[in-house]
């Protein structure tokens, strides 16, 4: 256990631009849509539509995004191989970046990329990594390939592909609300690296290996294992409030804890609070949701903090049985979308984002000839 250490709540978030696609005003908006209506009615192929193409889709428009991705759900076999040949001990956020690196070779355009050029990349991504990631994930537990199932939901295959078993209802939707909330969330540091690769006249797969460089940072990447680490440490609510104390003695606060963007609860953090306890139930895990809920208590007590996305995003991947070194690729195979929209958003500014920098170094000083060094 030993949870990262996060920037002093009072530094400021510094504003680089603006953007037609998220808000975080008065909680969270994906194009003016509230996400806590999105997680109740739309699915996230539905969303990801909305997020990228402005709108939500009409039923034709949701039926062609359904037949592209089924269609693109096969993964290539050189990759397959090459996948078969890595270590065991690569964490799968590497074998994500690389796959993508190698999907690359095979999406080469001529000429700038239109923004369709970029929702056609986007939809092979969102059926092509999820494969990806089965198969390192089933190659090292000596698991057969599985393929894409047209009776599941894109939610659904994930659960078929990444567990081995059939998705509940409850599962296949606790899934679906955590693709939702994951998509968008502003201007990341992930996102932040997207629009700046868009903004070279790069190429999107280009900008997508960017970000996901940036999900392996401990500052930013989703829900992680430190968050499951922590609960697993409390072996009951009674003693939730001395283990606290003793880990914040140490460390500046709890993974899992704290937004720099929400002033008092994550929206998306209470949307998956009862979906959490909905599963705990099911799965026969209501255990770690009273440890779950005494930690937050005894935050709050220590330190008036309330828990972000990744606390219950965490503990929602645990109980669907996915395997912590998952966390960040599913995070990723959500975002993607997100960074598609930012990058055919940049794609309207005229000029590379350039960032300044402020001087801190020595005054300016004379030359001195080797000979006088000493």
């Amino acid at each position: 256990m030993n949870p990262a250490e996060i920037p002093h709540r009072d530094q400021e978030n510094l504003v680089i631009g603006e953007t037609a696609i998220a808000s975080l005003g008065e909680g969270l908006f994906y194009r003016g849509y509230a996400i806590e209506e999105l997680v109740q009615e739309s699915s996230f192929i539905e969303v990801a539509f909305l997020i990228v193409q402005g709108d939500l889709p009409s039923q034709e428009q949701l039926a062609d995004m359904q037949a592209v991705l089924a269609e693109s759900a096969v993964l290539e076999n050189d990759i397959a191989s090459w996948i078969e040949r890595l270590p065991l001990n690569v964490p799968a956020i590497d074998v994500l970046r690389t796959g993508v690196c190698l999907l690359g070779l095979s999406e080469a355009y001529e000429e700038e990329l239109t923004p369709s050029d970029v929702w056609d990349t986007l939809q092979r991504l969102m059926a092509q990594l999820p494969l990806i990631i089965a198969a390192r994930h089933r190659n090292s537990r000596r698991l057969a390939p599985v393929q894409y199932r047209d009776d599941l939901s894109y939610a659904g295959n994930l659960i078929w592909y990444l567990t081995d078993s059939e998705p509940s209802t409850e599962a296949e939707r606790a899934l679906d609300v955590f693709l939702i909330l994951s998509a968008e969330h502003e201007l990341t540091p992930s996102t932040c690296a997207a629009r700046l690769v868009a903004s070279t006249r790069s190429d999107f797969l280009s900008a997508v290996i960017a970000g996901i460089c940036t999900i392996k940072g401990v500052w930013h990447g989703g829900p992680g294992r430190q968050a499951i680490d922590i609960l697993e440490a409390v072996d009951s609510p009674q003693s939730a409030a001395t283990i606290v104390q003793a880990v914040l003695k140490q460390y500046e606060r709890l993974p899992g804890f704290w937004h720099r963007v929400y002033e008092t609860s994550d929206p998306r953090s209470e949307i998956l609070r009862p979906i959490c306890m909905e599963l705990a139930e099911v799965t026969g895990k209501t255990s770690l949701e009273n440890v779950a809920a005494a930690i937050e208590l005894a935050v709050w007590e220590e330190q008036q903090v309330l828990p972000s996305f990744d606390w219950a995003a965490a503990r929602l991947l645990h109980f669907l049985e996915m395997d912590a070194d998952l966390f960040g690729p599913l995070f990723v195979i959500s975002r993607i979308v997100g960074w598609g929209a930012h990058f055919i958003e940049q794609q309207v500014t005229q000029q590379p984002i350039r960032p300044r920098a402020t001087y801190t170094g020595p005054p300016r000083r004379s030359y001195l000839p080797l000979s006088e060094r000493g």
